[in-house]
């Protein structure tokens, strides 16, 4: 058993901290979490946290990713290292004053332990001061808007202002206007938090034109044909070509993409008739269901990571078929754990019943959390 100790606040749980402790784990098979007490939260940051250290040590708990928790005095975390005898004593990003006095203590106890310096996640969203804000707001929230065809982000961004009321709205995850489906918009101070959901797998169910090819990649571009194809003799050979695609692989970004190299967006570049080198971005495609064919149309369910293209997927399927194929649709149906079944479409919010749809940023955080507890992709 090599057994690892961490240690801090735990106040307010967010993927930075799943993040800390996931890290943590790679060095040794037994975790102890140290939560500071009360006490030690008032004298080091000034404020009372925001939760008590039984309720910070029930939400560790909840998680299960600890082999044990305790609380403890973290003006003295000798005490516990004494006790515990770690192999291990992982430090987080911003605990890296403690360095010099652990190695100090360790070699005057003549205890054998490593120290290990883990990397930051998101620490510029991930702050403690910034979640507070958002769930102290009570303005503040999320709402799960299901975006109907020919809308940007951006109108949608703008409709929900106008219906609200407030100006501090935002969106994670941008969609193209000729896409549809789930689109995560926040409101007031939880607006700093909308980079946490980056991370989280998508969902998309897609229907793509075979024997066409786009300059895009989908039927926004210019279309020609590519190929006359019969799509039943062609069945089999779908299967497998799709599954050649599940996995954890490179894939290259399209011109007509948001994408930014040397600080301009590709599609601005693409638009100008310019074309320049990209360098591929590390993707994984989780799963790749057949959801029918029919009229050349073959539509299919994407469980990806983020930063996957479906556009690139639909071009890279006509390419291994030989018959070319352009992105027709497409529908996000899932962001993480996040449903289209629970979004409420536009037409339906008004200033006296937003509030109802409104999930709180403590709700929201939590259900990130569970997300990146138990996530595969990480």
């Amino acid at each position: 058993m090599i057994k690892v100790l961490i240690t801090g606040t735990f106040d307010l749980l967010h993927p930075g901290h799943i993040n800390f402790i996931r890290q943590a784990l790679k060095f040794g098979d037994f975790l102890v979490i140290l939560v500071a007490r009360d006490k030690n939260v008032v004298k080091s940051k000034g404020q009372t946290p925001y939760f008590n250290e039984n309720k910070r040590l029930e939400n560790l708990e909840k998680l299960n990713l600890a082999d044990k928790i305790i609380s403890g005095d973290l003006n003295d975390p000798y005490k516990v290292i004494r006790e515990e005898r770690p192999d291990v004593v992982a430090l987080g990003y911003d605990q890296q004053t403690f360095v010099s006095g652990l190695i100090d203590f360790r070699d005057n106890s003549y205890l054998h332990f490593k120290i290990e310096r883990l990397e930051p996640f998101k620490e510029d969203i991930c702050k403690g001061k910034s979640i507070r804000k958002a769930v102290e707001d009570k303005e503040a929230g999320f709402l799960l808007i299901n975006k109907e065809e020919s809308w940007t982000s951006h109108d949608v961004v703008a409709k929900l202002r106008s219906i609200i009321g407030i100006k501090q709205i935002g969106h994670t995850g941008t969609l193209d206007p000729f896409a549809t489906g789930l689109l995560i918009c926040a409101i007031g101070q939880a607006t700093k938090l909308v980079g946490l959901f980056d991370l989280l797998p998508k969902t998309y169910e897609a229907a793509i034109r075979l024997g066409v090819e786009s300059d895009t990649y989908d039927r926004t571009g210019v279309i020609a044909q590519s190929s006359k194809l019969k799509a039943q003799s062609l069945k089999l050979k779908i299967e497998e070509i799709m599954n050649s695609f599940v996995g954890k692989q490179k894939q290259l970004p399209p011109m007509f993409s948001a994408k930014k190299v040397g600080g301009k967006k590709l599609y601005e570049l693409a638009r100008k008739g310019i074309e320049i080198e990209r360098k591929p971005g590390e993707i994984e495609i989780y799963q790749i269901d057949e959801l029918g064919i029919m009229n050349n149309e073959l539509r299919i369910r994407v469980a990806c990571s983020a930063g996957t293209y479906i556009r690139t997927l639909a071009n890279d399927i006509g390419q291994k078929l030989g018959t070319g194929a352009v992105l027709w649709e497409l529908k996000r149906t899932a962001i993480g754990d996040f449903k289209i079944s629970e979004a409420v479409q536009l037409n339906q919010l008004k200033l006296d019943n937003y509030s109802g749809y409104l999930i709180k940023p403590l709700a929201a955080i939590n259900q990130l959390n569970e997300s990146y507890a138990r996530s595969a992709w990480q």
